[in-house]
């Protein structure tokens, strides 16, 4: 062991102050005695400070306050009533020995301490990402009894230029988090080793140790596996070993060694994995083999602890749900990882991208890079997430990046998404430098920051995140000229859905019942009388997600020049917007409605099986289909004499089927294997295909399906006396005049109503605006058409550029036929299809977007116009005139706009103060 340790946890005397405490001048006058202060969170410990003198002058959160729906402009952030200020700690600890090589060792301060012992004063360290040690000078502590006095604040620092410092976990629900958050001890070293970090090259054929003394001095290392000994040697300062005959270190293949390091009276461990990710073009290789970077963004959403903990089995189960996922990478979103995290992570086998919180200081910096580059896991670094990079920031982070290159084996990012790079246009002196083609794009600072950074982030204009459904993948690959290195697409599928109101119970005793989420969405769909449907409303909005997640990743995997993505949804983070619901799974880690690993390891493995169909998925009867069958492998190695298998399936029954022999597969890039050619046969009603393609080869199985849509021909159907086909919208009086006349009104369109546009883009996670489910009734008008309950890809192009009717009026019936669902923040009821009974006539609305080009466009007209002829044509509700003007004349308070493109308005650091 290299040091003894002394722990300085359990019960401290404290005592508070509102204002950061900064001097030297040792400040303690008196306290009262708290069981369990060290380590804790201020807030968690409101008990114990209730039975203190100071308890009635903690002041709270400043942004804590009535939180509740319904929210009509941007959702703030959750925020929980922490305490905010400064607290003084004062403790005796005894001591008999050696008063030299003495430091004090804090796992974690949120967010700054100042430190005396015996009246001395030592130093303030200000940032709360690492722990950190403090140099006791010798002769500071003395034999016998000895004093120490801390002073903690969780004031929000001020970091790169006085800007100020925010990450995921110092904002939102830990908005004025504080305290002293992990342990602290007292450490006697025995001899000058201090620390150790293994560097592999670039070929993994060498590896470089970083040896830290506090004075020049010999060690003798060694190298096991296990109990055997690899290698070993004796050095003075850094040395090299080879690696021939070990191992690499994967997260398919987590193989790890022990480094000991033996100094005088010391012995340090570490274990490391020889491996090596390296940029290669626009392309990664890790350990010289193409791959892939299959990524979540840890959104730093603890629900059990809300802060990050130091139990690594619980960050051990995570990871072990990650990679049944097929994910192999990590990015943190603007916090770094405990040790716990980092170890789980080196044992497991996860790649992991660290990201500092935004504007953190050079010397934060440093810090991070020393603690985190002992694990064979962190192989990015990155210095925030989505900040206007402008010249004296470059520079900034080309400091940064010096340091990493300097200490580290891994990669430098810049940022999470380039702005002042590749989006937001809004610095007047630049604009006459940016480049339109063949995209908008800051051509000097991208060739500056190109000249220090290993990779991109890169927010590509949303293509594959805000506007999903509009990637274009000859589009996105075209721009890696642009980039001219490997792009990691940033935070893909910001996809919502509705609130799931069966957690609530799991909330009892809970901090975040503080808030008022779930309960409040209660009262509110109570109010609109929505409330009962609230189950089947989250149902099928996680149907929709899904369909559209798994199209997104499809996308992202079928761009030849794309090197990875970070998926923002792993699982629902409701510190951010005030309920966050973009996760495939909720955030207690089970998977939504729908989803199975199954579905996700067909888009989200090393290899997939891709096709190009894009977003069309309905057919006409009797046409030829013609689908270009994909995969993007990147399997360990090429695939020799592979089977590949196209089946296409009507109604459950297969209706043709190829078996096609490949004589290879090339592994690392994205290959066309097949073009799938058929004619459809003819059907008198809609039919449900399914396409079904497997690849088979060597130890790769890889499988993929894709639900299609298959139409008859249909012709013009003709109406009949008293009959009204209203295809380019009618006044209200026209309306009113009609059915006054008795006549049965078919309206496609909606106009004269109230109404909100639709599209087949679920609505953006954690936005007020924008709808997140669809729900079909059983009707006659249906009944021919396979569905599940609610609109899949049969309705893409219906719901793109339609409408839905509101029915804001409490006078109006509402028992649509499809119902379109709002987002639970701001209820309204609304419908793209329905009917009523009104004054003398009949009316049926269906304000879809009907387009030539689209399949089921004329089925479904025809089949409107043949109901309206049937018998079956009997509305169950009534409107008289006042209720008809009601629903025409109904008001909707103006929603926010999906806005916060990669710009996010709850940001502390979203705004930077010019220079």
């Amino acid at each position: 062991m290299e040091y003894t340790s002394f722990s300085l946890n359990g019960a401290w005397e404290m005592n508070y102050s509102e204002d950061a405490y900064t001097a030297t001048k040792n400040p303690w006058e008196n306290g009262t005695l708290v069981e369990n202060a060290v380590p804790g969170y201020w807030e968690d410990m409101t008990e114990q400070f209730m039975m203190t003198p100071f308890f009635g002058f903690l002041r709270i959160n400043p942004e804590y306050g009535l939180q509740q729906y319904p929210i009509t402009d941007v959702a703030p952030d959750m925020a929980l009533p922490n305490i905010m200020g400064n607290f003084y700690y004062c403790r005796e600890f005894g001591y008999e020995g050696s008063t030299e090589n003495m430091v004090l060792h804090f796992e974690g301060v949120q967010n700054a301490v100042s430190i005396w012992i015996n009246d001395t004063y030592l130093e303030r360290h200000e940032g709360y990402s690492t722990p950190f040690d403090v140099i006791i000078p010798a002769g500071v502590v003395v034999n016998g009894v000895n004093t120490i006095v801390l002073s903690v604040s969780n004031h929000r620092l001020k970091g790169y230029g006085g800007e100020p410092v925010s990450g995921i976990t110092s904002r939102a629900a830990n908005e004025c988090s504080g305290g002293i958050t992990g342990a602290v001890e007292l450490r006697v070293y025995h001899s000058p080793l201090r620390d150790v970090a293994v560097e592999i090259s670039e070929d993994c054929r060498e590896a470089r140790v970083h040896v830290c003394t506090d004075k020049a001095v010999a060690c003798e290392w060694s190298v096991y596996d296990g109990e055997v000994q690899l290698k070993s040697g004796i050095a003075q300062g850094d040395f090299s070993f080879d690696t021939e005959g070990m191992e690499y270190w994967s997260p398919e293949h987590p193989k790890l060694y022990r480094l000991e390091v033996c100094c005088e009276e010391s012995i340090l461990t570490r274990s490391f994995g020889v491996r090596k990710l390296v940029a290669d073009g626009v392309h990664f290789k890790l350990n010289g083999q193409p791959y892939f970077l299959r990524g979540i963004c840890e959104h730093g959403h603890f629900t059990e602890t809300i802060h990050p903990h130091h139990d690594i089995s619980m960050y051990r189960e995570e990871i072990k749900v990650y990679k049944k996922l097929g994910f192999n990478f990590i990015r943190f979103h603007t916090f770094i990882p405990t040790e716990e995290y980092m170890q789980a992570a080196d044992e497991l086998g996860m790649l992991l991208h660290v990201e500092s919180p935004n504007n953190t200081s050079l010397e934060e910096w440093k810090e991070i890079v020393k603690f985190c580059r002992r694990h064979t896991s962190v192989v990015i670094y990155c210095c925030g997430n989505e900040l206007l990079m402008d010249e004296p920031f470059i520079d900034h982070l080309h400091q940064c990046a010096d340091v990493v290159h300097e200490n580290t084996d891994s990669l430098f990012s810049p940022l999470s998404a380039l702005r002042g790079l590749e989006y937001y246009w809004v610095e007047e002196d630049q604009i006459p430098e940016i480049l339109e083609e063949p995209f908008k794009h800051h051509p000097r600072r991208l060739e500056t920051v190109g000249t220090f950074s290993d990779m991109y982030s890169s927010y590509a204009l949303g293509l594959l995140s805000y506007l999903s459904l509009k990637a274009d993948v000859a589009t996105l690959d075209d721009w890696s000229r642009v980039y001219n290195k490997p792009r990691v697409s940033h935070e893909i599928c910001i996809d919502g859905t509705y609130a799931d109101l069966s957690l609530k119970d799991r909330y009892k005793g809970h901090r975040m019942g503080l808030t008022d989420r779930l309960s409040s969405i209660e009262r509110h769909l109570e109010a609109k009388g929505l409330l009962k449907n609230a189950p089947l409303y989250f149902k099928n909005s996680s149907e929709w997600q899904r369909r559209i997640r798994k199209h997104c990743f499809e996308e992202a995997r079928r761009c030849e020049n794309m090197a990875g993505y970070d998926f923002l949804g792993p699982i629902d983070t409701h510190w951010h917007t005030f309920g966050y619901d973009v996760g495939m799974m909720n955030e207690f880690f089970e998977l939504k409605p729908g989803e199975s690993v199954r579905n996700v390891l067909m888009y989200n493995s090393a290899t997939v099986m891709l096709t190009d169909l894009e977003t069309d998925m309905n057919f006409i009867a009797g046409s030829p289909l013609s689908v270009g069958v994909y995969t993007s492998h990147y399997g360990a190695q090429k695939l020799e004499h592979a089977w590949l298998q196209v089946m296409l399936s009507l109604d459950g029954r297969v209706i043709e089927r190829r078996r096609i022999e490949l004589d290879e597969v090339q592994n690392g890039k994205v290959s066309k294997l097949y073009d799938f050619c058929m004619v459809l046969p003819e059907v008198d009603k809609p039919g449900a295909m399914k396409l079904y393609i497997t690849l088979d080869g060597g130890d790769i199985y890889a499988e993929n399906e894709w639900e299609l849509y298959l139409f008859p021909k249909v012709e013009e159907k003709q109406l009949v006396s008293n009959q009204l086909l209203i295809t380019d919208g009618m006044s209200a009086e026209e309306l009113e005049a009609a059915l006054a006349q008795g006549k049965d009104v078919l309206l496609l369109g909606a106009e004269p109503f109230n109404s909100l546009p639709t599209t087949y883009r679920i609505g953006l996670a954690g936005r007020t605006s924008g709808n997140l489910a669809t729900v079909i009734k059983e009707h006659p008008i249906f009944e021919d058409l396979p569905h599940d309950g609610f609109c899949g890809w049969q309705f893409r192009r219906l719901l793109e550029g339609g409408k839905a009717v509101c029915f804001e009026s409490d006078t109006v019936p509402f028992h649509p036929i499809v119902e379109v669902v709002s987002t639970h923040k701001y209820a309204i009821r609304q419908s793209a299809l329905f009917e009523f009974h009104a004054l003398n006539g009949r009316l049926l609305v269906c304000s879809f977007q009907f387009t030539e080009t689209d399949p089921a466009a004329p089925w479904l007209k025809a089949q409107l116009i043949r109901y309206i002829q049937s018998d079956k044509f009997e509305p169950k509700d009534e409107l008289d005139r006042t209720q008809l003007q009601a629903l025409i004349n109904g008001k909707v308070v103006k929603l926010a706009a999906n806005t916060n493109f990669a710009f996010n308005a709850n940001d502390k650091t979203a705004n930077r103060r010019r220079k």
